[in-house]
């Protein structure tokens, strides 16, 4: 059976991945919607309660942020550019001081619910819905990729269409994330993390063995490849310096400041502390693992097609590897070096489908999320229960799931490559709401009519340079770039929301009528103080393990009581935040809650009191004992 991307594949050997997929979307549908017990009011649908240990969050941003395009373009990359396909997921510490002592903090102890809330709430109502329109299209932009990027592979590799493969896995994916909501998500992508690094190590093992070892791979491979930095300005579509800096604009500003779905996954962490400490792995560790994983298939093409042309054919124990379509080189190498095994291409396969559904999940959830929070509670029934939000909020997840399917049509009238195609759309989105965020959250001074003068100019420029891509010449004159290159725009973008919102900003009055504590660095002490409802207590104290429960109805809910010696050892006092969690520690914090200390009481120190409903809010099982932890 011969199909779109040059390989062979048997019928047998079909039936056995598309089994192999099948039995996967199966379980983690399954799998996702058990979760669906553990959303019991809105807060937990969205936010899964602010519960969650900062590991948990952190393995399950992995496969938010590896789409099932990654593969394929970061791995084509590799094989054109060699290992400057790095840059596409180490280019983020210049942000993270950013992050995580200001933007991480801000909407952490406001207890922001959206992007756009914050908006209205720093500046007015009119930038909040400037917002909502910028960042839904940026995520319907990624749901509806996502989706044509992965019919495109279907239909390459199996011959099905898009019209028939694609709804399917929209289906399988709208039911979980529209049952389970945000602690689906969140175990369903630990899962698929693990699935994408396990079938991205052996894609790489595979690749090492067909070319005789890590030896025969780096001899093989173009000096050029080996080299971080390659055309660090030749090429006007992907040079190394476009690349670094353009995938810092689109992935890591954007993902990071702007991308609601990553907002919220950090707003699940059970504090601002175990945040930031899920946002430096997530630089330290994952990134750097990642690049290689999506990325190294790539330079293993390279070397191979490189000893073919010198050896004279193809290497001992696979077909001769020709890349006719460069970006279909991540599954051309996979199959001719796997294919002894179609249960182990399934499984790559289905990993390209976990890569889909782990971006694509966290998309619509957050869709949903704005979808709730700002046009439906404020716009349309403002003075609704809880119960009958969360009904809501899983007919928005729905609506999320069917207009980005919708999307798929649009992007299948596109020309042009995928790559260019994602670029070209992300980069005329982002620009004015990253930087628009950037001015809000560090400059005090920043007012309403400033956000909003120069999100519109901001986004009139940048959508201009489409038609009229003259405009950057200046900007790339200055900055010894190409005013071809496919980042420009972006930059350009950037500039001219920056200068539009200082300009008019220092030239009106400043917003002195409206309260803005707690939305800007210079006040992040006063949103502490806001967010615990009384003065922080700092003094250091250590956590108190396997504590037994037991019930106490005269102990109000929301609030537990232990002994004067617990209280000591955590350096606690009556009304400090706590956070109480089942003990055992892989549970990564699903049975937890954050509760409040009542006046000590006289029993067993190795005994906490609290009432059922408070045992069951946080979903304790009788008979666990707990871990207590003071947060402040």
């Amino acid at each position: 059976m011969h199909h779109g991307f040059g390989i062979d594949i048997t019928t047998g050997a079909t039936i056995v991945v598309a089994i192999v997929s099948f039995i996967y979307f199966i379980g983690i549908m399954v799998f996702g919607t058990y979760f669906s017990k553990f959303s019991k009011n809105l807060n937990d649908y969205f936010y899964s309660g602010q519960r969650f240990a900062w590991w948990l969050a952190a393995a399950s941003m992995v496969a938010t942020g590896i789409g099932s395009y990654s593969y394929l373009k970061y791995s084509e990359q590799g094989f054109n550019t060699g290992m400057s396909s790095t840059m596409t997921y180490m280019n983020d510490w210049f942000i993270v001081p950013f992050f995580i002592f200001g933007w991480l903090p801000i909407i952490y102890f406001a207890r922001v619910r959206s992007i756009p809330e914050y908006f209205e709430r720093r500046f007015n109502r009119t930038a909040r819905y400037f917002a909502v329109i910028i960042i839904m299209a940026y995520m319907f932009f990624y749901i509806g990729y996502n989706l044509f990027t992965m019919g495109v592979a279907i239909e390459g590799m199996f011959g099905i269409r898009q019209l028939w493969s694609i709804p399917v896995i929209t289906l399988f994916i709208g039911i979980y994330v529209t049952f389970g909501g945000q602690t689906a998500v969140i175990f369903t992508d630990l899962v698929q993390g693990i699935m994408l690094y396990i079938a991205g190590g052996l894609a790489i093992v595979a690749g090492l063995w067909a070319l005789g070892g890590f030896g025969e791979f780096w001899g093989w491979l173009p000096v050029a490849h080996r080299l971080p930095f390659v055309d660090l300005v030749a090429d006007p579509k992907f040079n190394a310096s476009g690349l670094f800096w353009g995938e810092a604009l689109a992935g890591s500003i954007a993902f990071t400041f702007m991308n609601q779905g990553f907002i919220m996954r950090y707003l699940t962490i059970r504090s601002v502390h175990e945040g930031r400490k899920a946002a430096l792995f997530n630089v330290v560790v994952c990134l750097p693992l990642s690049a290689i994983v999506v990325g190294a298939v790539g330079w293993l093409a390279r070397a191979i097609v490189t000893k073919q042309a010198a050896v004279g054919g193809a290497l001992a124990g696979i077909e001769p590897i020709h890349i006719e379509n460069t970006y279909h080189t991540f599954i051309v190498v996979c199959w001719e070096t796997l294919k002894r095994n179609s249960w182990l291409f399934g499984f790559v396969v289905a990993a390209l489908t976990a890569a889909l559904m782990s971006t694509i999940d966290t998309l619509i959830n957050a869709c949903a999320a704005i979808g709730i929070y700002d046009i439906y509670k404020p716009l349309i029934k403002p003075h609704a229960d809880d119960r009958h939000y969360l009904k809501a909020a899983r007919w928005a997840s729905a609506l999320a799931t069917v207009l980005g399917l919708l999307l798929v049509i649009w992007f299948n009238r596109q020309t042009g490559s995928l790559m260019a195609i994602h670029y070209k759309g992300i980069m005329l989105i982002i620009p004015p709401i990253v930087t628009t965020i950037f001015l809000g959250a560090f400059w005090k001074r920043f007012n309403a009519l400033g956000a909003c003068v120069s999100m519109l100019i901001g986004v009139v420029f940048t959508m201009a340079t489409n038609w009229w891509p003259g405009l950057v010449r200046p900007l790339a004159w200055f900055v010894v770039g190409n005013a071809a290159d496919i980042y420009m725009p972006a930059l350009f973008g950037m500039l001219v929301t920056a200068v539009a919102g200082v300009v008019v900003s220092l030239l009106t009055r400043p917003d002195t009528h409206k309260d803005i504590t707690g939305l800007t660095v210079e006040t992040l002490d006063k949103a502490m103080e806001m967010y615990k409802g009384g003065p922080p207590n700092h003094v250091p104290g250590r956590p108190v393990k396997r504590i037994e429960v037991r019930l106490d109805e005269s102990v109000p809910p929301g609030l537990i009581s232990v002994s004067p010696a617990a209280m000591e050892t955590m350096k606690a006092h009556e009304g400090d935040m706590v956070y109480m969690t089942d003990a055992r520690p892989w549970l990564g914090g699903l049975r937890s809650q954050h509760v409040r200390f009542a006046a000590p009481h006289a029993q067993a120190d190795r005994v906490v009191l609290m009432s059922k409903a408070t045992r069951d809010d946080a979903f304790l099982l009788d008979g666990r004992p707990v871990t207590l932890d003071k947060i402040f």
